[in-house]
């Protein structure tokens, strides 16, 4: 049976979350580092797989960091990663580490499959632990909320596993906006060609069962998620990030790095209305494609009125005509990327190539800065032991994530407006939308502080 958490008592019983929290302080790092006598972070690594198998590496490289502990519901990405923690503890079960490890894990990184984040995290930060979160922070609006707030209120150092908020053509592309070249904005658009055969998305639930291989804990990997049988190739290792129960789709997995621009540099606060002009999902996983447009309110960078930003997936990119005014065509565009467009002219940040100036012939000469990269996980790294700060801390990432996963509700209301009260976490006019803010959770599991 799953237990819905109530949206109004999260908000009595948690509070809202501002996002603009301030970030741990200097006195949370020094209480931390104060555990751990011989200097070193000792790290936990959960979830081994997958984007676990990237940031254990580039934490563990890191001078002062000592490995612990390493924990994965399958045994064979335990194999994987024992190499970067040569006699570490390892563990299947997060509740049964951090209880037998009580005050020997000083921080973690969470790389679990996304409806897992929450409940990990949670439970970590109750222990004083600083937490390295893979993108989307959460699965719901709520739980994201909620993390921030238990950051915040414990003093916690946080990181949400946006990389390229770190990388030189984000930091180029800054640069460049910085420069006010580009005049007022007046519209955002921003896409992917996810899932474009990353993973399954417009499908149907599969039939049958298959026998769980001895490596695998399904249990533990359903975790707070409703129960269904094991299905081989079907949702671990991967293929759950399309599921309605376990992932958030293109836009949840996308939109944190490719949405982060908007939010970043055009200092974009809480959506006014979403509308989403794409295929609903269908119970089961989320759409090949999706439109959601939003509006945010003006700012000092922006024409007065209300902001339109609209997200684009499954291959679908910006209006051919308005690429046409700056002299480009949607071939030519990347296959992820956000558009600043402003009064004169216009801006692409691409996570993965230099950022480009639009039109060309009123820019070609124009010098694109070559900023150095910083590391992302040494960032939080160095910010766990007292030195500095980090650039995508939860109370950052917790809103940048919020504005992913309204789109995901809009998806459900095709071709409706829905205006969104952030101070009271609720859609007022759509109260059946609500019902999507906060997760369910199985009989026998529990998030924290929800």
């Amino acid at each position: 049976m799953n237990q819905p958490i109530d949206r109004r008592a999260f908000l009595v019983k948690g509070g809202l979350l501002s996002a603009a929290a301030a970030s741990a302080s200097p006195a949370a790092w020094a209480a931390g580092l104060a555990r751990n006598r011989q200097g070193k972070l000792r790290h936990a690594a959960i979830g081994c797989g997958g984007m676990g198998a990237t940031d254990l590496p580039r934490i563990a490289s890191h001078p002062d960091v000592e490995v612990v502990a390493l924990c994965d519901i399958d045994t064979k990405m335990i194999e994987g990663a024992r190499q970067h923690a040569p006699g570490a503890k390892e563990f299947q079960d997060y509740r049964v580490m951090f209880k037998e490890m009580a005050g020997q894990i000083d921080s973690c990184n969470v790389s679990t499959p996304d409806h897992m984040h929450a409940a990990i995290a949670m439970a970590a930060m109750a222990e004083g632990i600083h937490v390295y979160c893979q993108k989307p922070l959460t699965r719901t609006v709520a739980e994201a909320r909620a993390m921030a707030k238990r950051a915040k209120d414990k003093g916690i150092v946080t990181q949400m596993g946006i990389q390229n908020h770190s990388n030189a053509n984000y930091a180029a592309a800054k640069a460049l906006f910085d420069q006010d070249l580009i005049g007022k904005i007046y519209e955002v658009h921003v896409w992917s060609d996810r899932p474009a055969g990353w993973w399954p998305q417009g499908v149907e639930r599969d039939s049958g069962s298959d026998e769980i291989p001895e490596n695998v804990d399904w249990d533990l990997w359903l975790g707070i998620a409703p129960e269904r049988p094991f299905l081989k190739g079907k949702y671990h290792p991967f293929q759950w990030r399309g599921r309605e129960d376990f992932g958030t789709g293109a836009q949840g997995d996308m939109a944190c790095h490719l949405m982060d621009p908007a939010t970043w540099f055009l200092g974009l606060g809480n959506p006014l209305t979403i509308r989403s002009d794409g295929p609903a999902p269908n119970g089961e996983s989320f759409p090949l494609w999706s439109r959601v447009h939003y509006t945010f309110p003006p700012n000092k960078m922006t024409m007065p009125g209300p902001i339109p930003l609209t997200w684009h997936d499954g291959g679908k990119k910006p209006p051919v005509d308005l690429l046409a005014e700056h002299g480009i065509t949607r071939e030519e565009l990347p296959a992820n990327s956000c558009l600043f467009v402003g009064t004169e002219g216009a801006l692409v940040a691409n996570p993965y190539g230099t950022p480009v100036l639009l039109p060309n012939s009123k820019f070609a000469d124009h010098e694109i800065p070559t900023p150095p990269a910083k590391d992302h996980w040494h960032e939080w790294v160095n910010a766990c032991l007292g030195r500095g700060e980090t650039t995508a801390p939860f109370s950052y990432s917790a809103h940048l994530t919020e504005v992913a996963l309204l789109g995901n509700i809009a998806l459900r209301f095709p071709h409706q407006t829905l205006r969104w009260d952030a101070e009271a976490m609720s859609f007022p006019e759509t109260p059946e939308a609500n019902e999507h803010l906060a997760p369910s959770v199985r009989e026998g599991w529990k998030i924290d502080g929800m």
